[in-house]
């Protein structure tokens, strides 16, 4: 039985009465910083980027984890007695968030390293910068695949064994998938209409839709399924391992999604948010992080490992000279409730 499609974007849509009640308002505070990231590797990130920044400036990091919607959740919630300074987020939950108003753009001049990252990584509209980014693709068994897939088609192929799963609407690479389809077989990388017939004529032929990186990684370490549609750094651990796992970027469809570094509306410590956005893209921290975290760069003076190049090749360096661009994240943040309700009547029936 396939797994049910998750609901979490719905929390985005219907805030809970029940959750105003938080912790204590936090005042001005210039001895600690508290950052919203995600719940994986939070050992590694406070080993390579927290604690070196705690020792730089003598401000206390103190870490809220989540995935990227209950931490949005929270921070409207909180907005007009906001307890965070800084939030680790995808790129269009970011997008969600500055049309909430949940963040403040940057002043160029106190962040001076977004001046040195690559330029597709800059808010156009001076809110907080991108600082890794992963590709999506097509994670597959070696072993059960033949030949290394070159096209988004392979899910359309009756012929390939082993089954798929699809990533649930909810996660990262939902969204993406959705526009990827609609650019390789539609009018363009916009038209959704196309991606959602598209991926609804084999929704009922995937055997699971994951909601995790945890999830399509066991899958296929498994081998209950031959390939998935996914984020390029799932597949780095297996890979490394020497699994029979392997990552393939198909010639059409490029798509990419982006963490990005938000400062939070009224942050209670914006000169040590500033700071700390500032420290993020130091190419040596970036590549600490590349080396740690799986996390690929966005500075053009940070080193990429040599995994990150064997998995995704030229792409890991400069994503955007490779035909990557990230998705139109106004497009996602204004459709997330209809393409939540469209996945679950169209894809996952």
């Amino acid at each position: 039985m396939r797994r049910p499609v998750t609901a979490a974007l719905a929390g985005l849509c219907a805030l809970a009465a029940t959750a105003t009640a938080c912790a204590p308002t936090r005042e001005a505070d210039t001895d600690t910083l508290v950052v919203s990231t995600f719940s994986f590797a939070t050992e590694q990130f406070m080993e390579v980027v927290a604690e070196p920044f705690e020792e730089r400036t003598g401000i206390e990091v103190v870490l809220d984890t989540g995935n990227n919607a209950t931490r949005l959740t929270k921070l409207r919630i909180n907005k007009e007695r906001p307890d965070t300074d800084v939030v680790l987020i995808s790129d269009y939950y970011a997008a969600i968030g500055k049309e909430m108003g949940l963040f403040e753009r940057i002043d160029p001049e106190t962040v001076p390293n977004m001046a040195e990252i690559q330029p597709w990584a800059v808010d156009p509209e001076g809110y907080g910068p991108a600082y890794t980014f992963q590709l999506l693709g097509l994670m597959y068994r070696t072993d059960l695949v033949e030949e290394e897939p070159t096209s988004w088609g392979a899910l359309w192929d009756p012929e390939h064994p082993g089954g798929f799963a699809l990533p649930d609407i909810s996660v990262s690479a939902g969204p993406l998938m959705v526009l990827a389809t609609g650019e390789t077989y539609g009018s363009g990388p916009t038209d959704a209409d196309t991606g959602f017939e598209r991926l609804a004529a084999i929704g009922p032929d995937a055997l699971q839709f994951y909601s995790s990186s945890t999830e399509v990684s066991s899958l296929l370490e498994r081998g209950e399924i031959a390939m998935a549609p996914s984020l390029d750094n799932f597949a780095m651990n297996a890979v490394e391992a020497g699994q029979p796992i392997g990552f393939a970027l198909p010639e059409e469809g490029r798509l990419m999604t982006a963490n990005t570094a938000q400062i939070v509306n009224g942050a209670p410590n914006r000169a040590g948010a500033e700071a700390f956005v500032d420290f993020l893209l130091d190419p040596q921290v970036q590549s600490e992080v590349a080396e740690v975290i799986y996390d690929k760069p966005v500075h053009p003076d940070a080193q990429v490992t040599d995994l990150m190049t064997r998995v995704s090749g030229e792409a890991a360096v400069n994503p955007t000279e490779a035909g990557y661009h990230q998705g139109d994240l106004d497009l996602i943040a204004g459709e997330r409730s209809s393409w939540l309700d469209r996945f679950v009547e169209e894809v996952a029936r």
